[in-house]
């Protein structure tokens, strides 16, 4: 199972609320920046421990685009960099799970103006490890059970000018891959490490841009879903099992950047007979595998791009063995105004349930 760290995700989140806008005069377009991280894995659950030898080094490889306020949540943000991050990470064990490689888009935010600036970077992407489970040739490494995973990176850090183009910083960061119960074992490897880095900042200077924001209007949308994803249950390298979810939202727009609302959630998971099966204290019935569950919702906002927090609650669920309480970590892009693409992680407090992807309609 994976432990995903709800309070740390939710305090980065959070601080998307306080960030205030503030001008500057013109700006390199483009760049690049390279960055060197010395930590270790977190044995967030005492089997972790059987894979923790050496600290972790990882070399982070980035470009970015600098954004100038033509969209009115760049002025909102911050002005905010956005871009690509190649990652490669020494995990400090070579003969368990060996090295780690991660690809994402990532943006970051600036949260002051001072001459330390104070920088927020999160990003979403693939990763993989190279020394997955094994039950014959790596049976020690009970962490992640598959190559590819999930890759999640945040960095806090604090960046000070040198020169024009120059830039170096510092901070710390948090990277995690999971497979989301795609295949088991699935505790996940968290690494947590200090950083340092050099950026360069090059192509043309563009002047930014200072203009009035237009108030979005404050509505409700509804709006429905569908979603899918594939999971494992206990005993490792068992069968996979289809999960679907199928979603009612009302969201009304709370501010500039960001929004609330509430939900109702019908989940078909094909994995909960088995489970029943297993448990003696349930009775097996033909309503197993359905699950109806009522959700409240916020959402911050980038554009077509927003990155929704959801709690819920089963109303009905036969199975009983992972609690009451959900929570799902969605990106949503919106294609136009009627069509949206869903991709998130839906969880029971630090337990994966499944990765799902999904298609939505706002109703209007």
């Amino acid at each position: 199972m994976i432990k995903v760290h709800h309070n740390c995700l939710l305090l980065i989140l959070c601080l998307l609320l306080f960030v205030k806008g503030f001008s500057q005069d013109e700006i390199f377009s483009i760049g690049a920046k390279g960055t060197f991280h010395h930590g270790s894995i977190l044995p967030h659950r005492p089997q972790v421990n059987e894979i923790i030898e050496g600290h972790s080094q990882a070399y982070e490889l980035s470009f970015y685009k600098s954004t100038i306020g033509e969209k009115s949540w760049q002025q909102l943000y911050n002005y905010p960099k956005m871009g690509v991050s190649a990652l490669a990470i020494n995990m400090g064990n070579e003969q368990e799970i060996g090295m780690g490689y991660g690809i994402f888009p990532f943006i970051e935010i600036p949260l002051n103006r001072r001459k330390i600036n104070w920088r927020l970077k999160i990003g979403y992407g693939l990763g993989y490890i190279e020394k997955p489970f094994d039950r014959e040739t790596n049976f020690k490494n009970i962490a992640i059970g598959s190559h590819f995973n999930v890759l999640i990176y945040a960095n806090m850090g604090w960046s000070i000018k040198l020169s024009d183009a120059l830039r170096t910083s510092a901070g710390v960061s948090f990277i995690h891959f999971s497979n989301g119960s795609y295949s088991r074992p699935n505790l996940g490897v968290n690494v947590f490490s200090i950083n340092t880095g050099l950026s360069y900042n090059f192509g043309k200077k563009e002047k930014v841009l200072v203009n009035e924001i237009e108030e979005r209007p404050h509505k409700w949308t509804k709006s429905i879903m569908l979603g899918v994803g594939i999971k494992e249950i206990p005993p490792v390298e068992g069968p996979k099992y289809f999960v679907s979810s199928y979603s009612f939202n009302i969201i009304k727009t709370r501010a500039e950047k960001s929004s609330f609302g509430f939900g109702a959630d019908f989940f078909y998971n094909t994995s909960l007979s088995d489970l029943i099966a297993n448990d003696t204290t349930t009775s097996p019935s033909g309503m197993d595998n359905f699950r109806f569950g009522l959700v409240g919702i916020y959402s911050f906002d980038f554009g077509k791009i927003s990155l929704m927090i959801e709690m819920g609650g089963y109303v009905f669920s036969k199975y009983k063995g992972n609690g009451d309480i959900y929570n799902r970590f969605t990106m949503r892009f919106n294609v136009n105004n009627k069509l949206f693409l869903n991709a998130g992680l839906k969880t029971h407090f630090a337990v994966a349930d499944f990765i799902e992807v999904g298609i939505g309609y706002n109703i209007k």
